[in-house]
């Protein structure tokens, strides 16, 4: 919910397989809220990721490494049940090696609005999400990025703590670079037990082409609210 930041630390585990390789992502983020006053407020997040890389060519070897960090400030304002948010995101290139990372300064403007949808039930909302990712600087070689990405995120809050999450990714993709459009199916159930919740989200392509993000992939959370 891009109108309701929350003070956490999340352990995340992704897997995804890429066709010629897969990999495992070991992510930790922090997220902190900053009041603002007259109902605004920052969301800032900082992601440390951790990579291991698999080729699938006979003979090759597993890779680890550090890959790029990214950096978040969303500036969102609640009215009522419905909220806007509009602010950026940064990753920097500070991957290990090219196996964990672009090699480029990347910024990813955003912008979203949410509308609740208590007639589902309490807590429910629909999320419009819009990011455009592109590359500011590469490192020689390394290309560019120019992608633009989506998600129509329904979230269904189901007793006991426990919701499902329609689309909770902006994994809907067009890259302009290479002229092709990215469609998944994605999915995300979660539970919370007092200041602890976990997820697990899966998603599998549909319509992909070059540059495609993954041919399917899971996500597992751990997190801790303050």
């Amino acid at each position: 919910d891009i109108t309701r930041p929350l003070q956490r630390f999340d352990l995340r585990v992704e897997y995804a397989d890429e066709g010629d390789e897969d990999s495992t992502t070991f992510t930790i983020r922090h997220e902190r809220p900053v009041e603002l006053g007259d109902g605004w407020r920052a969301n800032l997040r900082f992601d440390l990721p951790f990579k291991l890389v698999n080729e699938e060519a006979p003979g090759e070897a597993s890779d680890f490494g550090f890959g790029d960090v990214l950096l978040q400030a969303i500036f969102a304002r609640r009215t009522g049940a419905n909220g806007f948010g509009i602010g950026t995101q940064v990753i920097v290139p500070t991957a290990g090696g090219e196996k964990f990372g672009r090699g480029q300064w990347r910024l990813r403007p955003t912008a979203g609005y949410r509308w609740g949808t208590p007639s589902i039930s309490k807590g429910s909302y629909f999320q419009a999400l819009v990011r455009y990712d592109f590359s500011i600087a590469s490192k020689e070689g390394r290309g560019e990025t120019r992608e633009l990405q989506f998600s129509p995120t329904l979230e269904i809050e189901l007793p006991e703590e426990s919701y499902v999450t329609i689309f909770p990714s902006t994994d809907i993709r067009y890259n302009f670079r290479t002229d092709a459009f990215f469609l998944p199916v994605n999915l995300e159930v979660g539970k919370q037990w007092g200041r602890v919740v976990a997820s697990l989200e899966g998603g599998a392509a549909v319509i992909s082409g070059d540059g495609a993000p993954y041919d399917w992939k899971l996500e597992a959370r751990v997190g801790y609210r303050f």
